[in-house]
């Protein structure tokens, strides 16, 4: 058992591919190990901005044996008459390596074939690893960069590649670099000095030695203990951020944290704002006080270096951060000179899009919807009053200063600036929370009015791009129009709001109707595969999802329920679950040929089955709740079966078989608005 180290020494990796195109690397390594029969006990990753590495512990020697049966032609092709074998025969034999005495005859199908057993060459270690090119190769990246004259793509130039078996170079090339035992250390800090690695395993000293810290979680572990530490001696409280220390971690080789300070007039900004200049624009924590928990006017960095002249990096800091709350600080009061009704004006001038048109018409667009919308669901008069009010004012921060310095504070700015103004609480929240979610599994909306504000936008922005022909295809979305059909799912399940879409969507644009009819059932089959793929990310079977998809309404919210209950009910009893499938399916079948529904009589009942079933049938007009409407299938299933098996339905006599095809037409009709039981796999 031996040990094998790759390193690939690149130009600075953007932080956010660090972790993934390590673990990419890792994943197709132990990929190709496993293709070419070399057994091993583990990987150990490591990552930095300049390298991608990796250490395979306990490989195998040798590739293990593989002994496999090879078929051959037929005997009666490959041997004639007098025994003697055949072209056909000889020339398999001469393919496969083999002898006349290796062959032996296996029976297929009812035909006799000749094989042979073959053995495949067992490679050393050595000689397998000479193709981790292939490996280096078959790498995909978000973003790629060319360089020199190589017809490769990558996600950065490469400098260096160490290749080391225990203490055995593994010669290769890739990208015009031949492999070798050497690495790199801190650019900096030993002035990227060749570091020669002598064995695999003494990698990690080797490297810290040299001022680099190999390992992503021991690194991302010294960051948040010298945070602790600042923490504790200060007495401050610094929020984790999980994010961000991963995202300062990808950036730094070997850290050292520090703290500094800025002015406390630059406090008299929003919190918001100057939080995010610190975290997003200069990947800064943020300190609060213990007590209080208001921002202290302190900054925590880490340096990629040690600590010597740590006070002059501290200066460069915090002269860098007191520049941009300077500019907060200025936008902000400038922004405070204009009133509500000024930055509303500069709306009828400002547009999405220029296929689109300007933001006072969309507000105007998203009342009506809202107004619309308040007949789907219950919300309070207080509710109603703020959304109607919010609806009127909620894009007027996109013309203020501040929002053109800190563009991701969108809705955030204008929630604040909204008390400002004197506007209710409720409608400033609604203002501030209009964009969530903001990415996947993000935070929603916590109050019903914040949450139709947010759907009726979305909503909105989904018709509108639609009705201009600009529709997402392939990976390409540059509006992010999937992750705004997503967050319009994710409310209405969060708010349990039984709202079926098809309907609302056709209430908004009756008055273009005819026009509307095609990119509203595109943009319906949009928002549908987006459900589709939250219900498959919360495990549930895709031919149950299909089932659930089918139903006559796009109600999210009864669409989950019913895919739930049938993964719950499968899950549950797999036996009963597919007999109660293959029952409704078999009455589906039947319903479908009625065209129109009568009233059903229990007077041509031949049986007391058929009366019982018909009492059912009528009895489920009072059904509307998901769980009991799956509680009343999985109890009538039994009885559908017996009924269908002792019944004609086709019967000879008319009016008999009328009243019975109303009977599966009734049952039928019930049956789709919750789900098709023909798409589920149940056999």
């Amino acid at each position: 058992m031996r040990d094998y180290l790759l390193e690939v020494g690149m130009e600075e990796i953007p932080a956010r591919f660090l972790l993934k195109l390590r673990d990419q690397l890792a994943e197709k390594l132990a990929a190709f190990l496993a293709e070419e029969r070399i057994s091993f006990q583990s990987i150990e990753t490591y990552a930095t901005p300049r390298r991608l590495a990796l250490r395979v512990e306990g490989l195998s020697d040798q590739q293990s044996a593989l002994e496999e049966e090879v078929r051959g032609p037929s005997v009666k092709v490959g041997q004639d008459n007098e025994g003697n074998l055949t072209k056909a025969a000889l020339g398999f034999l001469k393919g496969q390596a083999c002898q006349k005495e290796d062959l032996f005859v296996k029976e297929v199908k009812g035909t006799d074939y000749f094989f042979v057993n073959k053995v495949a060459e067992q490679k050393k270690v050595e000689e397998v690893l000479k193709a981790i090119p292939t490996v280096l190769a078959s790498m995909h990246f978000p973003v790629t960069m060319r360089w020199s004259d190589l017809n490769l793509e990558y996600i950065r130039p490469i400098h260096w590649i160490l290749s080391l078996l225990e203490d055995q170079v593994i010669n290769f090339e890739f990208a015009g670099i031949q492999a070798n035992n050497f690495s790199h250390g801190h650019r900096f800090l030993t002035k990227n000095d060749k570091v020669i690695i002598k064995n695999s395993r003494d990698y990690e000293n080797a490297l810290e030695k040299m001022y680099v810290i190999a390992s992503f979680e021991k690194r991302q572990e010294k960051i948040y203990q010298q945070i602790q530490a600042i923490e504790d001696e200060r007495g401050w409280v610094i929020p984790e951020n999980d994010e961000l220390l991963e995202e300062v971690t990808a950036i730094v080789e070997w850290p050292t944290a520090f703290y500094g300070s800025f002015e406390e007039k630059y406090l008299e900004i929003p919190q918001e704002m100057v939080i995010t200049a610190m975290r997003d624009h200069q990947r800064y924590f943020y300190v609060l006080d213990p007590k209080s928990k208001e921002l202290l006017p302190y900054f925590i960095s880490v340096r990629n270096g040690n600590d010597q002249h740590i006070d002059q990096v501290i200066k460069g800091n915090q002269k860098v951060l007191r520049a941009r709350l300077a500019d907060g600080l200025f936008f902000y009061q400038e922004d405070l000179k204009l009133s509500l009704k000024e930055d509303l004006a500069k709306l009828s001038s400002l547009k999405e899009h220029f296929k689109l048109g300007t933001y006072s018409q969309k507000q105007e667009r998203v009342k009506h919807l809202l107004e619309e919308l308040m007949d789907f669901i219950d919300l309070s008069a207080q509710d109603q009053k703020t959304i109607l009010r919010a609806s009127e004012i909620y894009k007027f921060d996109l013309v203020t200063q501040a929002v053109n310095e800190f563009a991701e504070l969108q809705g955030v700015i204008g929630g604040i600036y909204a008390k400002h103004y004197g506007e209710e609480d409720s409608v400033a929240q609604a203002i501030a929370q209009q964009y969530l979610p903001t990415s996947a599994g993000g935070k929603l909306p916590d109050k019903p009015a914040a949450a139709a504000l947010s759907i009726a936008d979305k909503l909105d922005s989904l018709i509108a791009y639609f009705k201009a022909d600009m529709i997402p295809t392939g990976s390409n979305d540059p509006y992010a129009l999937r992750r705004q059909a997503m967050g319009l799912i994710d409310i209405l399940l969060d708010q349990s709001w039984n709202i079926d879409l098809k309907s609302l969507l056709v209430k908004i644009n009756h008055e273009d109707a005819d026009s509307a009819a095609d990119y509203l059932n595109d943009l319906l089959s949009f928002i549908e595969a987006r459900i589709q793929v939250r219900l498959g990310n919360l495990g549930m079977d895709y031919d149950i999802i299909q089932a659930a998809l089918a139903q006559k309404q796009l109600n999210p919210v009864k669409i989950k329920e019913t895919a739930k209950s049938l993964q719950d009910f499968k899950a549950a009893k797999p036996v009963e679950f597919s007999k109660m499938i293959e029952n409704l399916a078999r009455v589906v079948n039947l319903g479908e040929k009625v065209s129109e529904q009568v009233k059903i009589t229990d007077n041509l009942a031949e049986s007391q089955l058929e009366k019982d079933l018909i009492e059912k049938i009528v009895a489920i007009e009072d059904l509307q709740d998901t769980s009991r409407l799956m509680e009343y299938f999985e109890s009538i299933s039994p009885m559908i079966a017996s009924y269908l098996e002792l019944h004609m339905v086709n019967a000879d006599q008319e009016a008999l078989r009328h009243n019975r095809y109303q009977m599966m037409y009734q049952l039928t009709q019930t049956i789709l608005s919750l789900m098709d039981p023909r798409k589920v796999v149940h056999k």
